[in-house]
């Protein structure tokens, strides 16, 4: 198959089975992967662009009486803090998982976050509400490494939550 061939089936892929675009993307790459990694044609990178019509879609943000009901409908002091800091802080998943104590800088009034996407490291806001759950929350459950420390076996673990 030349690159026409394969410009026209990802054509018929995004017009006529209407597939979105971000699955015609990953069709693409698979594409270029075969040809230039495996079968070593270097020349069919360029004969095969990724289609144009790749919109970004804006997350849904909470309402504020939303966010209020699900930090509130948490089950115990430990889901709280982890649904306030990742709302208050606009932390990722991965970011919540691997802070550490020592991240937390009440005096400056600071979070920091370590070597995450792109191995950037940045700096959050922590607002006097927060700082106050999490106080509650550290001298009730004392973590030592990671601010929110996951388990092994069933018992607590210095090791970061999955």
């Amino acid at each position: 198959m030349g690159p026409d061939d394969l410009r026209d089936y990802h054509a018929h892929l995004l017009k006529d089975r209407k597939l979105a675009v971000r699955t015609v993307v990953q069709q693409v790459a698979a594409i270029r992967f075969l040809y230039c990694k495996t079968l070593k044609h270097r020349d069919m990178k360029e004969d095969l662009p990724y289609p144009r019509n790749y919109r970004r879609r804006l997350p849904v943000v909470l309402s504020v009486e939303e966010a209020m009901r699900l930090i509130q409908s948490a089950r115990n002091l430990f889901h709280q803090a982890m649904l306030m800091t990742l709302y208050s802080c606009g932390l990722r998943r991965s970011e919540l998982c691997q802070l550490k104590v020592s991240n937390v800088d009440s005096q400056r009034m600071m979070i920091r976050i370590e070597q995450r996407k792109g191995g950037v490291d940045r700096e959050v806001p922590l607002s006097p509400k927060l700082l106050a759950v999490l106080r509650r929350y550290w001298r009730w459950m004392r973590p030592k490494t990671y601010l929110f420390p996951g388990t092994e076996k069933g018992w607590r673990a210095d090791k970061p939550i999955t």
